[in-house]
């Protein structure tokens, strides 16, 4: 499997974004949809119906060839989403931004705390975590910072079909680090929402060293979502006590969308938003087991 991995980024992988490129903002066109196929086969191992789809993982990549609604740009933008959080719930819930701007030079990096994390604002992945300013090597943070700006990762990443990046315009994050008793990383909770309501919750613990999960029916009850092949985790878990906040904040955000993922931190018991996220797992996971599926499928109208 690996060698057939490695033969599609090779390969297969520059021939659908070229693709991708030519059709720029037009939705995916039979050709496009039968390129991207054999990679879905390839990860989901069965050949799928993009056209009339109904499994969860098929409506993924459905929206990715098809869906060109703007507010896909707008809320995967790291930095617009922030004002259209503020439209539906407040400023409240988002993480304290310390700065932004297009040019890594200039960062004002004595004005900034101790601790902070550097985003960019248009792809996943462009992170850098700072725990203390002073061992960070800022030439190396320059040249990643510039890489980074330079990609357009709608287009440049995987398949090229990730179409809510496309036009977004890269700018740097700086904001707060969320921290949580000691850990270097706060537990990631993600509510799977369906036309405006939670359907699933999921939640990802020490994603950076032993990463564990859980998941939850939307009363947070265990043993329902998706199977993420990865640990369950088997520390103390307790649900936040301010769920009725939660549940406001979530359906809030998710309200304008048949699907859409919620993520957000809870620490001690604040509410701070993480993202919204059109396309869970992207064209890179295999969603199991194969009924669950179909019941996320099916719950997506």
């Amino acid at each position: 499997m690996g060698l057939i991995s490695t033969l599609f980024k090779i390969l297969h992988w520059p021939i659908c974004r070229a693709y991708s490129r030519h059709l720029g903002d037009r939705p995916a066109d039979a050709f496009l949809r039968f390129l991207c196929s054999f990679y879905f086969l390839s990860v989901l191992h069965f050949w799928p119906n993009f056209v009339n789809p109904r499994r969860f993982s098929e409506k993924i990549w459905s929206r990715q060839l098809h869906n060109r609604d703007p507010r896909l740009t707008t809320i995967s933008d790291k930095l617009l989403v922030r004002d259209y959080v503020t439209s539906k719930i407040g400023e409240n819930y988002l993480i304290p931004l310390l700065w932004s701007g297009k040019n890594p030079e200039d960062i004002p990096y004595d004005e900034l705390p101790n601790k902070f994390v550097i985003k960019t604002n248009h792809g996943c992945g462009y992170n850098i975590i700072v725990r203390d300013k002073s061992k960070l090597n800022k030439a190396v943070t320059k040249r990643i910072l510039k890489k980074w700006l330079g990609e357009n990762f709608g287009q440049d990443k995987y398949l090229g079909i990730a179409w809510g990046y496309k036009n977004i315009r890269p700018n740097i994050i700086i904001e707060t680090l969320l921290e949580e008793r000691g850990k270097e990383v706060p537990i990631d909770y993600k509510f799977w929402c369906f036309s405006g309501q939670i359907g699933f919750i999921s939640l990802h613990f020490d994603r950076n060293k032993n990463h564990s999960t859980l998941s939850f029916d939307q009363e947070f009850k265990p043993g329902s979502g998706l199977d993420f092949g990865l640990p369950l985790y088997g520390g103390e878990f307790k649900v936040p006590s301010n769920y009725e906040e939660i549940v406001f904040v979530v359906e809030s955000l998710a309200a304008d969308f048949n699907f859409i993922r919620v993520d957000l931190y809870i620490i001690e018991n604040r509410i701070f938003f993480s993202e919204l996220t059109p396309y869970p797992g992207g064209v890179s996971t295999k969603f199991q087991p194969l009924q669950q599926d179909y019941l996320f499928g099916e719950k997506w109208k």
